[in-house]
């Protein structure tokens, strides 16, 4: 134990090793905060996970793209970079996944790709034509009703989570991510004459 008093001991910490401790310390339990209020933790998609997405996603969208719960930006970027010409938003709640996004924006500029911090649960989706998400099982079910702002013929592509309710039209499983499964549903809207 003489050991562990001598490094303790000998420690010192510097003004600005004090300062980048704390705002990193800040840093970790606004994300842990906000994992804990919206139940769903920051998590990047791997590139063959955002691969798979785009996979079951058109090769033409005819409106607006939003990416809910965009975490660190790396799927809203794919997205802007595949459709030029759509708009896509990325929702993200949680601070530090949010700014590094806009961070990451401000160094590889897309003019058509942006993010709003808000909770999308409480946003105007009914402009949207194509919605992709990664969120957890709890968030599912909400957002299963309120996917339903859409207009018809929006596609939707869940990443691992299935909506409540919903019927999809494809899923694929890739090995490559682990067994994950990926869901595309269509918005489906029934006439009645």
């Amino acid at each position: 134990m003489d050991w562990i008093d001598g490094i303790i001991g000998e420690a010192t910490v510097s003004p600005f090793e004090a300062v980048l401790l704390v705002v990193m310390l800040a840093g970790t339990l606004l994300i842990v905060f906000y994992a804990i209020r919206t139940g769903v933790p920051p998590q990047s998609s791997g590139r063959a996970a955002r691969q798979a997405v785009l996979h079951l996603l058109p090769d033409e969208i005819e409106g607006p793209i939003v990416d809910l719960g965009s975490g660190w930006g790396a799927l809203v970027e794919d997205l802007a970079a595949r459709y030029p010409d759509n708009r896509v938003v990325g929702y993200e709640l949680s601070p530090i996944p949010y700014w590094i996004s806009l961070l990451r924006l401000r160094l590889k500029p897309r003019p058509n790709a942006e993010y709003r911090r808000a909770d999308f649960l409480k946003a105007d989706l009914s402009a949207f034509h194509a919605a992709t998400c990664y969120l957890m099982i709890g968030a599912m079910k909400p957002l299963a009703t309120k996917l339903n702002e859409l207009p018809d013929g929006a596609v939707i592509v869940s990443n691992a989570f299935s909506l409540h309710g919903w019927t999809p039209e494809e899923t694929i499983t890739l090995s490559s991510t682990g067994a994950t499964m990926y869901f595309r549903y269509i918005v489906r809207r029934d006439t009645v004459a």
